[in-house]
């Protein structure tokens, strides 16, 4: 659903694939090449595009030895709201919904892939607020975290557990519920109406 309307807005296929592969990892500097191969798109039609998009101010280009490498313009005010955007749309993000969809609860990212500060490094935290063990719902996840080589922290809580640790002023739980959020699955309390 998420992809389809990112295509839309993007304009074409093509262009969606190369800034999504981007924008998923607004650090990492591709050269033409391993930027057609990522994107899977003709190097060619890259090369077209890319000129418009650095005119645009989406992509910066870096010149370096021995190829010029693009990536996402990092002092771009949309960053982050750009990222959050592919992020929504990525396979990764797919897949931990259709993990979501098995588990009793309320489910979303949090912590820095949420907010879009996260890096391809970055471990992955994951919120379920519901009736489930910790053990299940992190054997749940594995899966994903294999494929994707990346950690996956889940974090379980019962909703009325939340409740009383909010009621009693938890810092943790309040910034967890403050924060962005990507949901997954349902929706999560907000702190002030848990």
């Amino acid at each position: 659903m998420y992809d389809t309307m990112l295509k839309e807005l993007c304009g074409s296929e093509q262009r969606y694939r190369v800034l999504r592969t981007l924008f998923e990892s607004p650090g990492r500097a591709y050269h033409l090449r391993g930027l057609a191969t990522a994107a899977g798109v003709d190097a060619s039609n890259i090369s077209k595009l890319l000129p418009k998009l650095i005119a645009a101010g989406l992509v910066e280009r870096e010149a370096s030895e021995p190829y010029t490498r693009y990536r996402a313009r990092q002092d771009n005010l949309l960053l982050q709201a750009i990222k959050a955007l592919f992020s929504q749309a990525s396979t990764l993000v797919t897949e931990l919904r259709e993990v979501a969809q098995t588990l009793d609860g309320d489910v979303a990212i949090f912590g820095s892939s949420a907010s879009g500060t996260d890096t391809p490094e970055s471990d992955l935290d994951v919120l379920v607020v519901g009736r489930v063990s910790q053990i299940s719902a992190q054997a749940a996840f594995k899966p994903v975290a294999r494929r994707y080589k990346r950690k996956i922290n889940v974090t379980v809580i019962e909703r009325e557990k939340l409740k009383k640790e909010l009621a009693e002023g938890s810092q943790f739980w309040t910034g967890v519920l403050c924060a962005p959020t990507l949901p997954l699955k349902g929706a999560l309390p907000h702190a002030a109406k848990a």
